[in-house]
């Protein structure tokens, strides 16, 4: 009896010490991680094409585009990579196809963040050679203009100087659509990329030759509307045209940013986005990358001295930047995290154009006048700082 009562005792603690052993396992191991859903809603072009717009946010809606063939679907715009989850399901839904293909159309971070997400389940990446210089997973890349057959349709893509330096025109021929990511914004004025006001008219042009009346034009984002017209375009690029002009003339008047941000003419300008009837002082943020881009005094460099520039340079820890020319400007670059186009402010220091904080690069040189290094000076706090090693890059070739 009494050894019947001890075993149940010894059972007892067992069972307690048991019970306690799976408490502890449990409250150690991580609860399982929530797939936040997002709400997309599709646009069924053809059999084989629609548009898909994800909500973001309250106030953000992104768009995407598909191609389906007979195996697998071709994705325009990777998204962010939250939404990667809901985006492919929303896919599967559609069309009951993987994406095989994802194709990125400029280095705004939406167009390619969940790229690696895609990668990691078969998918082919195609973009712009310029997606190297930034945190992208690439694989196929290309220069000015690539071209691929997809199921029935046939996708054109185009390289310009408007917006940012990945910035493509995609059409897809056979469905007449046209995609421009966030060059084209049917809301507000865009920023212009540091090519400048020239460059994103260039860009408006080659879109407006490229489309008929009849194409769907589909911004980056679905701001007033999905879809645009061809003279759309025409309408953007002189209102574009149009306040770049004024901007200058009170800027060399000698009128503040805090006045400009006021003027009734400026205002009036861009009469055609109800966006600034409802909160003009958001234009101010265009008249600062105006002043920067067209109005501020520069220190003139010809071509052949910027050439003196261009090489490759090291930190002590193995880090390498390039410097090159290209298109009348000196860039600096690194694979992987960035590609700056400069603007020089001495011989020494170079602002980088289009950015409208203290970040600059500072050139080392040689008592003969050799250029031997350079220092990237990045804004505090700044998301670069973190990126881009202050240490100065001495030039190896």
């Amino acid at each position: 009896m009494e050894k019947n009562i001890l075993m149940k005792k010894v059972y007892l603690v067992l069972l307690l010490a048991i019970l306690a052993l799976s408490q502890s396992v449990l409250a150690a191991t991580p609860a399982p991680t929530k797939i936040e859903q997002y709400d997309i809603t599709a646009e069924k072009i053809t059999d084989q094409v629609y548009v898909l717009s994800v909500a973001w946010s309250k106030t953000s809606f992104i768009n995407s585009a598909i191609i389906v063939d007979d195996k697998g679907v071709l994705l325009i715009t990777a998204q962010m990579s939250p939404v990667a989850p809901s985006l492919e399901a929303k896919i599967k839904e559609l069309t009951g196809k993987p994406v095989t293909h994802v194709f990125n159309m400029a280095t705004d971070t939406f167009h390619f963040h969940a790229n690696q997400y895609f990668k990691d389940r078969g998918a082919q990446l195609i973009a712009h050679k310029a997606l190297k210089y930034t945190q992208a997973s690439t694989e196929i890349l290309f220069d000015d203009n690539f071209s691929m057959k997809f199921g029935d349709e046939v996708l054109t893509a185009r390289h310009t100087l408007a917006h940012n330096s990945a910035q493509t025109i995609v059409y897809l021929e056979n469905s007449n659509v046209m995609l421009l990511g966030d060059a084209f914004r049917t809301n507000k004025l865009v920023y212009t990329g540091y090519h400048g006001v020239k460059g994103h008219l260039d860009g408006f042009k080659q879109a407006y030759d490229m489309a008929n009346d009849k194409t769907l034009i589909v911004s980056g984002h679905k701001d007033l509307r999905l879809f645009s017209q061809r003279e759309e375009l025409k309408q953007a690029g002189e209102t574009l045209s149009n306040f770049a002009r004024l901007v200058g003339e009170k800027h060399r008047a000698g009128m503040s940013v805090a006045d400009m941000t006021a003027d009734p003419e400026l205002l009036k300008a861009v009469a055609i986005y109800p966006i600034y009837r409802d909160k003009p002082e958001l234009i101010k943020y265009n008249i600062i990358q105006l002043v920067e881009l067209e109005f501020r005094p520069t220190y003139a460099i010809n071509n052949k001295d910027l050439q003196a520039y261009e090489g490759q340079y090291k930190t002590s820890d193995g880090e390498f930047i390039k410097v090159s020319v290209s298109n009348g400007l000196l860039f600096v670059m690194q694979e992987g995290k960035f590609k700056f186009a400069l603007s020089p402010l001495s011989p020494e220091k170079f602002d980088l154009k289009g950015r409208t904080d203290s970040s600059h690069m500072l050139f080392h040189f040689s008592p003969n006048g050799e250029v031997t290094g350079i220092s990237p000076k990045m804004a505090k706090d700044s998301y670069y700082e973190k990126l881009i090693s202050a240490e100065i890059h001495k030039k190896i070739q």
